[in-house]
């Protein structure tokens, strides 16, 4: 079984951390509508806060009178640790709008900005990670990775490393690349084999003991897979992690279905059914069929069939997933066995539909249709049973079916070699990025040694940068690198180096995203601002022309400014 959809590890779980020790700052990067806040809740810390979150999570109205008390509180002590927190709150508050959600992260990213913390800057570039790993935006999502690992890393975070090498894992499964994934797994069970995994580590520790067992179930090693199955079920029962809990028990029956235990398989995915509300809809999916596949071993045909029918029922085209297939090829079998023409060329059809949409959708994707029933036996199957269903009109389908038929091969064979051609370029990209990073800090020592700078004037540099973002220089239009490097009374070469090191990225990029950012800040904060033409907008925060305004703000969200604001005004 390849399961690419389950356990995505972020551990985002409210694990907020103490405000004590950290640096503060005098600039809040995103405002958040304001509702009214009992007196009740002015007089809680932020541990009380944290706790009435967690508590009340349904209750939307209170959670965002808590939310918005916690970041007001935040703000006023001017605390950049719980202001991200803040943030963090309501990026969870918001994880179903991930577009919404990207701009919390994007500001825990900014109020973090040279901190010097455990968990920030890192945790604001794990989590947009994951929403962009959300969006399928595989490169962007990627970067972000790589960057809170080099931040983790920094600074030990054991638990960051462990959920980003995780994350790129499960990156590298939707590439095909399963061995590199099973690596990763291993590498990360040897790391938490000498921490705590019985507390503080015990949720990276199960979903890791998971993907790895499924790793080796999709290399067909059934007793390495079984094994750490075991471990996985026995953590979890001596705590309480209901979610792991049924994706074990899933992964479980999977396991015991192809050793041939199918008793074992059915009452395993039966009991996962049973807490299927703490478990992803795709896993509940994948259970279903081989719950089917089992029953139909144990020949309770019946029984299989109807949970082969709750796939066809539930799966449309924006959710099919190719793991799902078999339960389509089954049902084909079953009524072609049945001699029902009729639901036999509709399953028929809706497959071939749904392996189109999901090809065009997953375009980056090696798509590894099972061989029984690919696109072309399944095209010639179909015309096959529209002749015994037509036959008195056997001439005229024919011919129309064959152009049909002829025109299917060639636009499949077609987007087949265009997938082989897009999947080698995304992994020459994939491996690009990953060289770069290897590379990063190789090529910052490089330049280190190219141009020296003395600690004093980097720190000079540094604080004038400082005030040049304070006073919001960056909206004046035309600058250059040679007219900042003049008005901070400096030279460009020195300019450029502190910012490619100091801001890890170029000087266009940071004079850009300073301008973004603003614009967000003003997009959530003033009304009339929010009613601006693009054009007026773009001037308004510095850009020469729409164009590049637009797609520095698309680069950055993901979606234009129209839809940015439009997103807002209806949250």
């Amino acid at each position: 079984m390849k399961n690419i959809y389950s356990i995505v590890l972020i551990f985002i779980s409210l694990t907020f951390l103490p405000a004590r020790g950290v640096s503060m700052i005098t600039k809040n990067r995103i405002s958040i509508k304001q509702y009214s806040v009992s007196d009740s809740l002015t007089h809680k810390t932020f541990d009380e806060l944290r706790s009435l979150f967690i508590k009340h999570y349904k209750d939307s109205v209170l959670v965002k009178k808590i939310s918005n008390t916690y970041l007001t509180r935040a703000k006023k002590d001017k605390d950049s640790i719980e202001i991200a927190n803040g943030y963090q709150i309501f990026f969870e508050m918001n994880i179903n709008n991930p577009k919404i959600a990207l701009a919390y992260t994007d500001s825990m990213i900014v109020v973090t900005k040279g901190v010097k913390n455990e968990f920030y800057p890192a945790r604001g570039y794990l989590l947009r990670g994951y929403l962009l790993q959300k969006l399928e935006r595989y490169n962007e999502a990627l970067t972000s990775y790589l960057i809170s690992k080099k931040h983790a890393e920094i600074n030990n975070n054991i638990g960051h490393i462990i959920a980003i090498t995780h994350n790129i894992a499960i990156l590298k499964t939707i590439l095909g690349k399963d061995e590199e994934s099973l690596e990763i797994y291993k590498k990360n069970l040897n790391l938490l084999s000498t921490q705590d995994t019985i507390g503080k580590f015990r949720s990276h520790y199960i979903a890791t003991l998971c993907k790895l067992s499924d790793s080796y179930n999709l290399f067909k090693k059934y007793d390495t897979a079984h094994f750490y199955l075991k471990k996985g079920i026995a953590s979890t029962l001596s705590g309480d992690i209901p979610h792991f809990y049924s994706e074990l028990l899933s992964s479980y029956g999977v396991n015991s279905y192809y050793r041939k235990e199918y008793n074992t398989a059915q009452d395993s995915l039966k009991k996962s059914l049973s807490l299927s509300k703490k478990t992803p809809y795709t896993n509940i999916l994948i259970t279903y069929l081989y719950l089917g596949k089992t029953l139909l071993q144990l020949e309770q045909e019946e029984e299989a069939i109807g949970y082969l029918k709750k796939i066809d029922s539930a799966i449309h085209a924006s959710n099919y997933i190719l793991e799902t297939r078999e339960a389509f090829t089954l049902l084909i079998d079953h009524y072609k066995k049945k001699n029902d023409k009729a639901n036999q060329l509709r399953i028929m059809e809706k497959l071939i539909k749904l392996d189109s949409s999901f090809s065009v959708k997953y375009n980056k994707l090696h798509i590894n249709i099972v061989k029984k029933y690919d696109n072309v036996q399944l095209i010639k199957d179909k015309e096959q049973l529209i002749d015994s269903i037509k036959n008195h009109n056997r001439t005229t389908i024919n011919q129309l079916w064959i152009f049909g038929g002829l025109t299917i091969i060639l636009i499949s064979l077609g987007y087949f070699y265009f997938y082989k051609k897009r999947k080698k370029n995304y992994e020459k990209e994939y491996q690009e990025k990953l060289l770069h990073a290897k590379h990063l800090n190789k090529k910052k020592a490089q330049k280190t040694k190219d141009v020296e700078i003395a600690p004093e004037l980097r720190d000079d540099i540094l604080k004038k940068l400082e005030e040049f973002e304070k006073n919001k220089t960056f909206l004046k239009n035309g600058l250059t690198l040679a007219i900042v490097a003049k008005k901070l009374k400096t030279n460009s070469t020195y300019l450029s180096r502190i910012i490619n090191m100091d801001k890890e990225k170029n000087f266009a990029n940071y004079i850009n995203d300073l301008r973004i950012e603003y614009c967000i800040q003003q997009i959530k904060n003033d009304k009339k601002f929010r009613h601006y033409s693009i054009t007026s907008m773009a001037k308004e925060v510095g850009f020469n022309n729409i164009q590049s305004f637009v797609k520095a703000f698309y680069k950055q969200n993901g979606c234009n400014p129209a839809e940015y604001i439009k997103e807002f005004e209806n949250e």
